[in-house]
């Protein structure tokens, strides 16, 4: 088993969880950030790589069982990045197969791996990487590892990374439209919508009864916007993002419609403050596209929440720092 345990632990054919919150990842293994440099500096190797050591490790679950890790012994998935995208269900796999080799000293085999960093989310700010062991599709949350790290001054966000963090609120807004329409399989009906006091305001029949409808056109372009999105990290040889579970707190209608707007506002933001990250000018075009088509959603909820659509003559962009944790308001926790 230890021979092939790198072909076990990378094969495609072991199906990855469902994304969920970080918090059904307990830290509990034990790793190690660039064990062949003093003080865990993180410095891509010639093919932009870094190595990570899952230790032997052994620890108590939740159930008070002990369990014993052995990673030259057990056939799981790994991804490896920042806590913040790994919890948003992006990160990297592994490249290869992995090298077996008693990192610590303590005479228990330990699995060296290799990550690409291009689409593991640090930006140079971060002072720890994490890395998640995902359990097969039986459901069950698997366990996590930290360990601090040095990186580079100068490292820079990927556009793998960029378009991830944009994947990530694509899914977030398709998945709040899809929840919320019942032609969906979500909560309203066009019966609801359309005798609701939000369509009410609209004198006009042809403006009220068509508002499902523009609804519906909504979701139906977030969907295109995660599969968009979805393809062309994955062109670009990242990992694309996952969806999340979310909670979203509405019980009328008129909730409903006043979440959607921040939502779509913030997505707004978002776009203005990522695009100019891209270092691929190709990748800026079709950037700006969704940029429009989502100021577009904003303007039209705005007006539903009686707002004025465009109050100031320009737009403040915001910041990842700025939009992740909004967006985390909305992935439902253990």
């Amino acid at each position: 088993m230890k021979a092939a345990i790198g072909t076990a632990a990378t094969a495609a054919a072991i199906p990855a969880v469902s994304t969920t919150a970080a918090a059904h990842f307990p830290e509990e293994l034990a790793i190690d950030i660039a064990p062949e440099r003093e003080g865990n500096r993180v410095e891509p190797d010639e093919n932009g790589r870094v190595s990570v050591a899952v230790r032997y490790t052994e620890f108590t679950d939740e159930n008070g069982e002990t369990v014993v890790f052995d990673p030259t012994d057990r056939a799981v998935r790994y991804r490896f990045g920042t806590h913040e995208i790994l919890g948003n269900g992006g990160g990297v796999r592994p490249v290869d197969d992995g090298a077996v080799s008693d990192v610590d000293g303590d005479g228990n085999d330990d699995l060296v791996l290799e990550f690409p960093l291009d689409g593991a989310g640090f930006t140079g700010d971060e002072s720890t990487g994490t890395l998640f062991w995902e359990r097969d599709d039986s459901g069950e949350h698997g366990y996590a590892g930290t360990d601090d790290i040095a990186l580079l001054d100068d490292m820079a966000i990927s556009d793998i990374d960029v378009l991830n963090y944009a994947l990530t609120l694509e899914h977030l807004e398709h998945a709040f439209y899809r929840d919320g329409l019942a032609s969906s399989a979500g909560t309203f009906s066009e019966h609801d919508v359309e005798r609701s006091a939000v369509a009410r305001y609209f004198d006009r029949p042809t403006l009220r009864f068509s508002m499902y409808q523009q609804l519906e056109d909504i979701r139906d372009h977030e969907k295109a916007h995660v599969e968009k999105l979805t393809q062309t990290i994955t062109d670009l040889g990242g990992n694309p993002v996952e969806e999340a579970d979310y909670a979203f707190d509405y019980d009328t209608f008129e909730e409903f419609v006043a979440i959607a707007a921040r939502l779509e506002d913030v997505g707004v933001s978002a776009y203005a403050g990522a695009a100019p990250l891209l270092s691929d000018p190709d990748l800026v075009p079709p950037a700006l596209s969704i940029h429009s088509v989502e100021a577009r959603h904003a303007s039209f909820l705005d007006t539903l929440n009686l707002r004025r659509a465009a109050p100031d003559a320009f737009d403040s962009a915001r910041s990842m720092e700025q939009v992740l944790p909004i967006a985390k308001e909305f992935v439902a926790t253990e």
